[in-house]
């Protein structure tokens, strides 16, 4: 169920991303990646949270200008998710997998934004061209 609802919220995210044109695409992806560096702030690993909030500042930065840093934004998440999942608390308290079912969502979210964040109507209408990221 939780890998489920992981998938189901990765692709309602990239739906909706969809609808939004570029460059505001790009530039709400890069806010959203800078945010979610605080996440786990407080959430059982101490100081080790720390560093994830610097990685993602700069990775959000980068992705500005370049999707691919965006994408890795999303992977340096996962890993904190993991972490998060065996040895600290969950991302959303009331939900204990929720650090689990985020590990699965992140990583599909990378994939899309390492493609260039496509439009993913234009591939159902025929119009599938990925952008270089």
């Amino acid at each position: 169920m939780t890998a489920l609802g992981a998938v189901l919220i990765a692709s309602v995210y990239i739906m909706l991303f969809s609808l939004v044109k570029e460059p505001n695409r790009q530039i709400i992806n890069a806010l959203i990646i800078a945010g979610a560096g605080a996440t786990y702030w407080s959430s059982g690993l101490g100081y080790f949270e720390f560093p994830l909030g610097v990685i993602m500042i700069f990775l959000a930065f980068k992705g500005l200008k370049n999707y691919k840093f965006l994408a890795a934004g999303w992977l340096v998440h996962t890993v904190y998710d993991i972490l998060h999942h065996l040895y600290a608390n969950p991302i959303v308290p009331m939900a204990p997998s929720s650090s689990l079912g985020c590990a699965i969502c992140d990583p599909i979210l990378a994939i899309w934004l390492f493609m260039g964040a496509p439009n993913v109507f234009d591939w159902f209408r025929g119009k599938g061209a990925i952008r270089n990221a």
